[in-house]
């Protein structure tokens, strides 16, 4: 499953992310991971999420983040969860270019059962199809 959180820029989204991942590691039977573009987010994340910053890694591209995601299941099978704000920066996209990244991510969501919440800077009306079909 991938739920998508969107808005135009300084409307909460972020608050919301840190929020959700916040109270789905209360309930969490695995791993809760959260990746950012930098480590700012560390102090409002709970100790058991698992913050990953993509800027140590050298992730910034869409092929990058998704090898990098496959890299971390392969490595560990307890993750359920992965948070992931501000991915169009992560990956120096706008979110019309980003179909790789999202098709790669409903992927690996069904073939290994792990629930994505994603962040997009855009209104609904503007999101793509792609994006969309996520978004609630």
């Amino acid at each position: 499953m991938i739920k998508i959180i969107y808005g135009e820029k300084g409307t909460g989204k972020t608050k919301q992310i840190v929020d959700s991942a916040n109270e789905s590691v209360k309930r969490a039977k695995g791993v809760v991971v959260y990746i950012d573009k930098d480590s700012n987010r560390i102090h409002d994340l709970e100790r058991a999420i698992r913050l990953v910053d993509t800027s140590e890694y050298g992730i910034s591209d869409q092929c990058g983040l998704l090898a990098f995601i496959k890299g971390m299941l392969a490595a560990n099978f307890d993750i359920e969860k992965i948070y992931i704000d501000g991915m169009a920066k992560i990956v120096h996209s706008t979110i019309d270019e980003m179909g790789v990244v999202y098709n790669g991510i409903d992927d690996i969501a069904h073939k290994h059962n792990v629930d994505f919440v994603i962040t997009a800077s855009c209104a609904k009306e503007k999101l793509p199809k792609f994006v969309a079909k996520h978004a609630k």
